[in-house]
Protein backbone atom coordinates (compact mmCIF):
# COMPACT_ATOMS: atom_id res chain seq x y z
CA UNK A 1 0.00 0.00 0.00
CA UNK A 2 1.43 3.53 -0.86
CA UNK A 3 2.24 6.02 1.85
CA UNK A 4 1.23 9.83 1.76
CA UNK A 5 4.05 11.91 1.67
CA UNK A 6 4.09 15.34 3.13
CA UNK A 7 3.04 18.34 1.71
CA UNK A 8 3.57 21.99 2.12
CA UNK A 9 1.71 24.46 0.07
CA UNK A 10 1.40 28.61 -0.12
CA UNK A 11 -0.31 30.33 -2.46
CA UNK A 12 0.00 33.92 -4.50
CA UNK A 13 -3.23 35.36 -6.58
CA UNK A 14 -2.00 33.65 -9.87
CA UNK A 15 -0.14 30.20 -8.47
CA UNK A 16 0.06 27.70 -6.02
CA UNK A 17 3.10 26.18 -4.76
CA UNK A 18 3.34 22.41 -3.38
CA UNK A 19 6.03 21.02 -2.15
CA UNK A 20 6.19 17.34 -1.87
CA UNK A 21 8.89 16.71 0.27
CA UNK A 22 10.38 13.05 -0.57
CA UNK A 23 14.31 13.08 -1.70
CA UNK A 24 15.44 11.37 -4.81
CA UNK A 25 12.46 10.82 -6.35
CA UNK A 26 12.72 8.66 -9.12
CA UNK A 27 10.20 8.23 -12.15
CA UNK A 28 7.54 10.43 -10.66
CA UNK A 29 3.96 10.44 -12.13
CA UNK A 30 2.47 13.99 -11.98
CA UNK A 31 -0.85 14.58 -13.55
CA UNK A 32 -2.85 18.30 -12.78
CA UNK A 33 -5.96 18.71 -14.88
CA UNK A 34 -9.75 20.61 -13.74
CA UNK A 35 -11.03 17.35 -13.16
CA UNK A 36 -14.38 16.59 -15.07
CA UNK A 37 -16.28 19.46 -13.45
CA UNK A 38 -13.36 21.89 -14.74
CA UNK A 39 -13.88 24.12 -11.42
CA UNK A 40 -12.02 22.57 -9.61
CA UNK A 41 -7.87 21.57 -10.11
CA UNK A 42 -6.77 18.17 -9.31
CA UNK A 43 -3.24 16.64 -8.15
CA UNK A 44 -2.29 13.19 -8.36
CA UNK A 45 1.32 12.12 -7.52
CA UNK A 46 3.04 8.74 -7.61
CA UNK A 47 6.45 7.92 -7.27
CA UNK A 48 9.45 5.86 -5.58
CA UNK A 49 11.18 7.70 -2.91
CA UNK A 50 12.84 8.51 0.34
CA UNK A 51 11.67 10.37 3.23
CA UNK A 52 12.85 12.15 6.52
CA UNK A 53 10.15 9.77 8.24
CA UNK A 54 10.95 6.12 6.44
CA UNK A 55 14.67 6.46 6.29
CA UNK A 56 16.92 5.50 3.70
CA UNK A 57 14.75 3.20 2.24
CA UNK A 58 13.15 3.82 -0.95
CA UNK A 59 8.98 3.30 -0.40
CA UNK A 60 5.84 4.12 -2.95
CA UNK A 61 3.87 7.17 -2.35
CA UNK A 62 0.90 7.98 -3.57
CA UNK A 63 -1.46 11.73 -3.27
CA UNK A 64 -4.53 12.81 -5.06
CA UNK A 65 -5.74 16.52 -4.13
CA UNK A 66 -9.08 18.11 -5.12
CA UNK A 67 -7.91 22.04 -5.38
CA UNK A 68 -10.35 24.64 -3.96
CA UNK A 69 -10.03 26.34 -7.78
CA UNK A 70 -9.44 25.80 -11.59
CA UNK A 71 -6.12 25.45 -12.56
CA UNK A 72 -4.01 26.06 -15.80
CA UNK A 73 -2.06 22.76 -16.45
CA UNK A 74 -0.02 24.22 -19.40
CA UNK A 75 1.09 27.50 -17.36
CA UNK A 76 2.12 25.02 -14.18
CA UNK A 77 5.48 24.27 -14.17
CA UNK A 78 7.60 21.65 -11.94
CA UNK A 79 11.29 20.88 -10.09
CA UNK A 80 12.05 17.72 -9.11
CA UNK A 81 15.49 18.23 -6.92
CA UNK A 82 17.06 15.53 -4.91
CA UNK A 83 15.54 16.99 -1.70
CA UNK A 84 11.96 17.57 -2.81
CA UNK A 85 9.43 18.28 -5.67
CA UNK A 86 7.76 21.36 -6.51
CA UNK A 87 5.30 22.14 -7.97
CA UNK A 88 4.07 25.82 -9.12
CA UNK A 89 0.54 25.45 -10.32
CA UNK A 90 -0.82 28.67 -12.46
CA UNK A 91 -4.45 29.51 -11.42
CA UNK A 92 -7.03 29.56 -14.46
CA UNK A 93 -7.90 33.21 -12.64
CA UNK A 94 -4.52 34.46 -12.42
CA UNK A 95 -6.22 38.27 -11.39
CA UNK A 96 -8.29 36.49 -8.57
CA UNK A 97 -7.83 36.61 -5.13
CA UNK A 98 -6.03 34.23 -2.49
CA UNK A 99 -8.57 31.09 -2.29
CA UNK A 100 -9.75 30.61 1.64
CA UNK A 101 -8.39 27.34 1.55
CA UNK A 102 -6.31 25.04 -0.82
CA UNK A 103 -8.42 21.79 -1.16
CA UNK A 104 -12.49 21.81 -2.36
CA UNK A 105 -13.40 20.55 0.62
CA UNK A 106 -13.77 21.98 3.60
CA UNK A 107 -12.95 21.15 7.29
CA UNK A 108 -9.74 19.69 8.61
CA UNK A 109 -6.83 19.00 6.07
CA UNK A 110 -5.29 15.94 6.45
CA UNK A 111 -2.06 15.69 8.83
CA UNK A 112 -0.10 15.31 6.11
CA UNK A 113 -0.47 18.92 4.40
CA UNK A 114 0.54 22.20 5.94
CA UNK A 115 1.36 25.56 4.99
CA UNK A 116 5.26 26.18 3.59
CA UNK A 117 6.07 29.46 6.11
CA UNK A 118 8.44 30.38 3.60
CA UNK A 119 6.82 30.87 0.93
CA UNK A 120 3.83 31.91 2.50
CA UNK A 121 2.79 36.20 2.24
CA UNK A 122 0.00 37.32 3.14
CA UNK A 123 -2.94 39.00 0.05
CA UNK A 124 -2.42 42.39 1.38
CA UNK A 125 1.65 42.29 1.22
CA UNK A 126 2.10 40.59 -2.17
CA UNK A 127 2.56 43.73 -3.86
CA UNK A 128 5.45 44.82 -1.54
CA UNK A 129 6.99 40.99 -1.53
CA UNK A 130 8.59 40.14 -4.98
CA UNK A 131 8.76 36.42 -5.42
CA UNK A 132 12.12 35.53 -4.89
CA UNK A 133 11.50 32.11 -7.21
CA UNK A 134 13.12 32.09 -10.61
CA UNK A 135 10.50 30.45 -12.72
CA UNK A 136 13.22 29.57 -15.37
CA UNK A 137 14.52 26.67 -13.68
CA UNK A 138 11.45 25.29 -13.46
CA UNK A 139 10.05 22.87 -16.33
CA UNK A 140 6.41 23.39 -17.59
CA UNK A 141 4.57 19.92 -17.37
CA UNK A 142 3.34 20.15 -21.08
CA UNK A 143 6.42 19.14 -22.29
CA UNK A 144 5.95 15.66 -20.91
CA UNK A 145 2.72 14.48 -22.74
CA UNK A 146 -0.55 16.27 -20.89
CA UNK A 147 0.35 17.16 -17.84
CA UNK A 148 1.89 13.86 -16.83
CA UNK A 149 5.27 13.12 -15.13
CA UNK A 150 7.52 10.31 -16.19
CA UNK A 151 11.26 9.99 -16.30
CA UNK A 152 12.49 13.86 -15.68
CA UNK A 153 15.64 13.97 -13.56
CA UNK A 154 16.21 17.32 -11.25
CA UNK A 155 17.94 20.19 -12.41
CA UNK A 156 21.30 19.67 -13.24
CA UNK A 157 24.29 21.85 -11.35
CA UNK A 158 22.96 25.64 -10.68
CA UNK A 159 22.57 27.62 -12.97
CA UNK A 160 23.92 31.59 -13.16
CA UNK A 161 25.95 30.27 -9.90
CA UNK A 162 29.50 30.10 -11.57
CA UNK A 163 29.33 33.64 -11.95
CA UNK A 164 28.54 34.64 -8.52
CA UNK A 165 31.73 36.15 -6.25
CA UNK A 166 30.94 34.59 -2.74
CA UNK A 167 33.79 37.12 -1.16
CA UNK A 168 31.00 39.83 -2.02
CA UNK A 169 28.81 38.11 0.94
CA UNK A 170 30.62 38.93 3.66
CA UNK A 171 33.51 37.35 5.64
CA UNK A 172 35.44 40.76 6.59
CA UNK A 173 35.69 42.86 9.43
CA UNK A 174 32.48 45.18 8.53
CA UNK A 175 28.74 44.29 8.75
CA UNK A 176 26.25 45.80 6.25
CA UNK A 177 26.30 49.07 8.35
CA UNK A 178 30.42 49.52 7.48
CA UNK A 179 31.17 49.45 11.24
CA UNK A 180 33.47 47.30 12.87
CA UNK A 181 31.70 43.84 14.48
CA UNK A 182 31.45 43.81 17.94
CA UNK A 183 32.94 40.05 18.36
CA UNK A 184 36.16 41.12 17.38
CA UNK A 185 37.09 43.18 20.39
CA UNK A 186 39.39 42.02 23.19
CA UNK A 187 37.57 39.51 25.90
CA UNK A 188 38.39 39.96 29.33
CA UNK A 189 40.70 36.93 30.66
CA UNK A 190 38.50 33.83 32.29
CA UNK A 191 38.27 34.18 36.36
CA UNK A 192 40.86 31.96 38.02
CA UNK A 193 39.36 29.03 40.71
Amino acid sequence: MPLLPNIQWAQRKDRVYLTIDLQNAKNPTIKLDNGSEGKHGHVSFKGKAQSHATGADAHEYEVELDLFGAIDSEESKISISDRSVLLVIAKQEPTGEHWPRLLKETGKVGRNIKVDWNKWVDEDEEEDKPDDLDMSQLQNLQQFGGGGMGGMGGMAGMPGMADMNFEDLGGDDENINGAADSDDDDLPPLEKE
